[in-house]
């Protein structure tokens, strides 16, 4: 289990991620996820990742953007995060 700033508490199977690990989620839903993933791919090349890492990071674009195609996409926005700051 990780914690996202946005989500909260992240729960995946077979995780080795740490209870207080911070994560970042993103949702295919965010327009500009496709993006983001090949710049992070770009930056992963660059690294020294490995091939398998570097075509789940494809996979996953092409999974997006087709999901993109057929359902509700938004540009990235933290309306739930903005109201928790204004009751501080």
């Amino acid at each position: 289990m990780g914690i996202d700033g946005k989500y909260g508490r992240v729960i995946v199977e077979n995780s080795t991620i740490g209870e207080d690990e911070p994560v970042v989620v993103f949702r295919a839903q965010d327009v500009l996820l496709p993006k983001l993933l090949k710049i992070y791919k770009i930056l992963c090349e660059i690294a020294g990742s490995p091939q398998r890492h570097l075509d789940f990071i494809h996979e996953s674009a092409m999974k997006v953007k087709d999901w993109q195609a057929n359902n509700f996409t938004q540009v990235p926005r933290s309306d739930a995060l903005r109201r928790e700051n204004q009751n501080d």
